[in-house]
């Protein structure tokens, strides 16, 4: 059975949106420094490296990531491509026109390239969704929608003051989660699998670290 990885190496000082805390990874107790064993220390907000958002974090009284039941991060595939430049949208009739048939219940995931740009600036002027996009996602009956950006919305760099997030709102309000600092995607354009994107149990978090991976049914 083939698995693909889906899901980004947290490290110290990895990217993350410049809002946002550092990540650090550090040794707590070392075996070269004399302690009987070795442990690791990690400090990192929820929406750095790969993540599922929960409703909560952006709607009022949603869901927290550890109140939605394990089915929600577990269902059938549905990787599409959609190329654009930094700063584009991905619009609906983009998703539609990907040959990539979408079901209820599935686990969506765009392929847009962007993760091999992951360590430099260009990173955070990525492609995006339209909310015609997310629309469309929502009537699909998606469970779950993934990108391969740091965020499913307009890039921070772009953003006019007051913004308040539409792409999220669509979706978490219409009980679609989102992963986001998805990768390897392209491994899994087109082909049939089955994707598993469970995210740490955390009470009361907007958002828990994923090792996602895609099974490969064909």
């Amino acid at each position: 059975m083939e698995m693909i990885d889906l899901s980004r190496t947290i490290y110290d000082g990895m990217p993350k949106i410049p809002a946002l805390p550092d990540v650090h990874v550090k040794k707590f107790f070392s075996l070269e420094k004399g302690h009987p064993l070795n442990v690791t220390e990690v400090a990192l907000p929820c929406h750095a490296g790969t993540h599922v958002d929960a409703p909560i974090h952006i709607i009022p009284n949603g869901k927290s990531i550890d109140e939605l039941p394990l089915d929600a991060f577990i269902g059938p595939g549905a990787v599409l491509s959609v190329k654009k430049n930094g700063g584009e949208q991905v619009t609906a009739s983009d998703l539609e026109r990907s040959g990539v048939a979408v079901n209820r219940g599935d686990i969506l995931m765009l392929h847009t390239g962007w993760d091999e740009k992951f360590e430099s600036a260009d990173y955070n002027l990525h492609p995006y969704l339209s909310v015609d996009a997310a629309e469309w996602i929502v009537k699909k009956g998606v469970k779950l929608f993934g990108i391969d950006c740091i965020t499913v919305d307009l890039p921070t760099p772009l953003r006019p003051k007051g913004f308040d997030f539409p792409v999220h709102k669509e979706l978490l309000g219409n009980g679609v989660l989102i992963a986001e600092n998805v990768t390897n995607l392209g491994k899994v354009v087109g082909r049939k699998s089955r994707i598993l994107a469970l995210p740490l149990k955390v009470k009361g978090s907007d958002a828990g670290h994923a090792r996602i991976v895609a099974e490969i049914l064909n």
